[in-house]
This record gives structure tokens, C-alpha cells and sequence, in this order.
């Protein structure tokens, strides 16, 4: 009896580990979507970058996920607005300013539709796709969010949500979560990242969102990273 209670003790820990694991991941990956959408009109780099990086840097080390170099990004960008800043006597622009030379002003140097990396196009056979994957788990997009369903966002809050649906114990979550990154993101997630890095020569953002790119490649398990 004792034996079969060290064995179902150790058991219930392992479950909850990988609970844990799931809602860990869970957050990394909404952190990472909020990221991507547009921050408030009125916040500086630093007011956008230094909330991400506590995130982040708490977050890393639960995953086994190295986010330094992310941080690094976020704290680089922060260092140039403060040395912008201090050249034109406080005024510099805001983050949403940056956000949007990169990812709303037309011609838009890097769009954030995925179908743009899948099909080439915007508003393709990917979206009502994505749309499906939604639907078939029950999830409904937020009707404030005015934008595509294959908003790389919107793709990844929906794993995210998938992976707390898991540690709190559905079945099919975690599966979901895993067939859904195969079929969409796996397949646009590193070629956004290289345009976000191409934009950085132009934009100060580019290289920025390119490492929090990198890092939503390795929070999903792009298997491209480990290949030579």
C-alpha cells in the first residue's frame, strides 16, 4: 500500500508539472500576441518593451526557452528611444508610431495576415481555414479585434488558449494546439521573422519584433530551427 501511494504521489506531481507546463507556455504565448498587436497610442518604447521583458524573463527559464536575446532586442530598442529622446529634448515618437511604419502604413512593409506568407495573398483560402480551426474548438474571436482571422495575433492567443485548455485538463487540447502549428504557423512564422529582420534595416522596430519572432518560432517547436 505504501509503494502504491509513492507511486500515485509521483504520478500527481508529473500531471501537475506538465500542468504547469501547459499554462507556462499558455503565457508566453499571449504575451507574445499582445506584442504583435498595436500598443496604446500614448506609450513609449520603454513603457511597451519593459513590461515584455519582466514577462519574458520570468517565463524563459520555466520553459527552458532562452529569452535573452529577446530581451536584449526590447532593451536596445528602449536605449534608442532614450538617446533619441535626449537629442530632440524629450519629444521622440511613440511606440505605436514605430508599430505602424512597420506593420499598418502602405505600402506596408510587413504585413501581419499570415496568408500573405501561406498563399501569397491577402484574404485566401487560409483564412476561412483558420476560421474552421476556430470554430471546430468553440472559439469565437473577439468582435473589438477588427481584423482578419489569420491575424498572426489571433493565431497565436488561439494556441495559447488551447494550452490553458489543456493543463486544465481537456483531452484534445494540447493536440489541437500541436496539428494547428504544423498546418499554419510553422509555415509563416519564420518567414515573417525574416521580413521583420529585412525591415530592419529601414525601421528602428524591425529588428525588434524579428526576435520576438524568433522567439514565437521556438515557443511552438518550429522544427525549421533545428535543422542545419
Amino acid at each position: 500500500m505504501k509503494l502504491a501511494a509513492a507511486q500515485e504521489g509521483t504520478a500527481g506531481a508529473a500531471v501537475a508539472a506538465g500542468a504547469q507546463a501547459q499554462l507556462d507556455r499558455a503565457d508566453l504565448l499571449l504575451c507574445l500576441a499582445g506584442a504583435l498587436l498595436p500598443p496604446p497610442p500614448s506609450w513609449s518604447a520603454c513603457d511597451w518593451a519593459q513590461p515584455l521583458v519582466d514577462d519574458l524573463t520570468e517565463l524563459g527559464p520555466a520553459l527552458g526557452i532562452d529569452t535573452r536575446p529577446a530581451c536584449d532586442a526590447l532593451a536596445a530598442a528602449c536605449a534608442c528611444a532614450a538617446g533619441e529622446a535626449a537629442r530632440m529634448g524629450g519629444s521622440t515618437d511613440t511606440w505605436l508610431v514605430e508599430y505602424a511604419r512597420l506593420f499598418l502604413t502602405p505600402p506596408v512593409p510587413v504585413p501581419l495576415n499570415a496568408g500573405v506568407y501561406l498563399e501569397g495573398t491577402l484574404g485566401g483560402a487560409s483564412v476561412q481555414m483558420v476560421r474552421s480551426c476556430y470554430e471546430a474548438a468553440g472559439v469565437a474571436p473577439d468582435e473589438r479585434f477588427r481584423d482578419l482571422p489569420d491575424h498572426v495575433a489571433m493565431q497565436l492567443e488561439f494556441v495559447g488558449r488551447l494550452h490553458e485548455r489543456a493543463a486544465r485538463g481537456d483531452p484534445d487540447a494540447a493536440g489541437m494546439a500541436d496539428e494547428f502549428c504544423r498546418e499554419f504557423v510553422h509555415h509563416w512564422a519564420a518567414p515573417l521573422e525574416q521580413a521583420c529582420r529585412q525591415a530592419g534595416v529601414r525601421f528602428v522596430a524591425g529588428t525588434t519584433y524579428a526576435a520576438l519572432m524568433r522567439l514565437v518560432r521556438q515557443a511552438v517547436g518550429d522544427p525549421s530551427l533545428a535543422s542545419p
